[in-house]
C-alpha cells in the first residue's frame, strides 16, 4: 500500500512514523487497500479546534473515508484510523454477505411440462 502524506508545513518525524504505523495497521484488517491519502490540515490554530487529520482509502469499488479534529494530532490520527477499521469492518461484512447470498434467480421447476403430459394421457 502506499501512503502519502498531504500538509502544508512539515511534521515531525515521531508524527510520521505514528502516521505510518496506523494506516500500515489497517491492512491487517484488508488486504485489498490499494493507497492511503493522508490529509493534514491546521484549523484556526485554537487549542479547541487543533489539527484536522482526514484519511481516504483507496480499496476496489469505493473509497473509504473519515476525518477527526482534535487538538493533539496523534490523537487525531489514532481516532481517524479507529473509523475506517470500523468501516472496513462493515465492508468486508457486506461484501461477504453478498458473496454468500447464492444466485438471487430460483431455479425453475418442469411444472409445465407436467401439464402437458396430462392433457395428452386425457385426449
Amino acid at each position: 500500500m502506499q501512503i502519502t502524506i498531504h500538509k502544508s508545513g512539515e511534521l515531525l518525524d515521531s508524527t510520521k512514523q505514528v502516521i505510518n504505523e496506523k494506516v500500515t495497521k489497517l491492512e491487517t484488517f484488508y488486504d485489498r487497500i490499494e493507497r492511503a491519502d493522508v490529509y493534514i490540515k491546521d484549523d484556526d490554530g485554537t487549542a479547541a479546534n487543533g489539527h484536522k487529520v482526514e484519511v481516504r482509502l483507496a480499496i476496489p469499488g469505493n473509497d473509504l473515508f473519515a476525518e477527526y479534529t482534535d487538538p493533539s494530532i496523534k490523537r487525531a490520527i489514532a481516532d481517524v484510523t479507529e473509523a475506517l477499521r470500523r468501516q472496513i469492518k462493515k465492508h468486508k461484512e457486506k461484501e461477504q454477505a453478498r458473496n454468500s447470498a447464492g444466485p438471487s434467480v430460483l431455479p425453475v421447476q418442469d411444472e409445465l411440462d407436467e401439464d402437458i403430459a396430462v392433457s395428452e394421457e386425457q385426449l
